[in-house]
């Protein structure tokens, strides 16, 4: 499966905050509004999947993030996610997650060309900002033919790097909080969900 299908033409991979069911439909809904509509939990968080998957059905790619070995791979599977996402990458990775794409991860470039080598639908680059941005570049333009998402903590000006660059997506961790979920009016949501439109 190639990364645009993986994708579904999704640029900005959001991770949900932790937060009440109803707070996080009602923010569900603006980021849709905003043409934020891929989404991950982290693996300890998977079980959030069915209620979200029940309100907002294919309108969402829904997935889990932050898998650290096989049996949590496993697990996750029974959510019914749309994509998985490791930090890690390891050939026994792949093999358990069947037909469900999934996301390595690394930093480096040898740790990168070994993820892509296992046949990854896409490798994150993570934490992204732990060389700067000029690694935007840099690392893009060792694998120009490769689909990488830069994940990491991102301001807009840094995601607009990384995409033009030739990233495929960006993930910018904490880039939404709980505390802007929880605002009654979602004025903070919509100004953070604005800045990271790039549709």
């Amino acid at each position: 499966m190639t990364s645009v299908e993986v994708l579904a033409g999704c640029r900005v991979i959001v991770e949900l905050p932790v937060a009440d069911a109803d707070d996080l439909i009602a923010a569900g809904e603006l980021l849709i509004q905003e043409h934020l509509d891929c989404w991950t939990v982290p693996y300890a968080r998977r079980d959030e999947l069915a209620a979200l998957r029940a309100v907002f059905g294919r309108r969402v790619r829904l997935g889990v993030a932050d898998l650290r070995d096989t049996g949590q791979v496993e697990r996750a599977l029974a959510a019914g996610p749309d994509l998985l996402l490791s930090p890690f990458a390891t050939a026994a990775l792949v093999a358990a997650a069947a037909d469900t794409p999934l996301v390595l991860g690394g930093l480096t470039p040898s740790e990168l060309s070994a993820a892509l080598r296992f046949g990854t639908a896409a490798v994150q680059v993570l934490p992204c900002d732990a060389l700067g941005s000029l690694y935007a570049r840099t690392v893009t333009g060792l694998f120009a033919d490769e689909p990488l998402i830069a994940t990491g903590r991102l301001e807009r000006f840094q995601c607009e790097l990384w995409l033009d660059a030739g990233a495929v997506a960006v993930s910018p961790t904490g880039a939404f909080s709980t505390d802007d979920v929880e605002d009654p009016d979602l004025t903070d949501l919509r100004r953070r969900a604005q800045g990271y439109n790039f549709a």
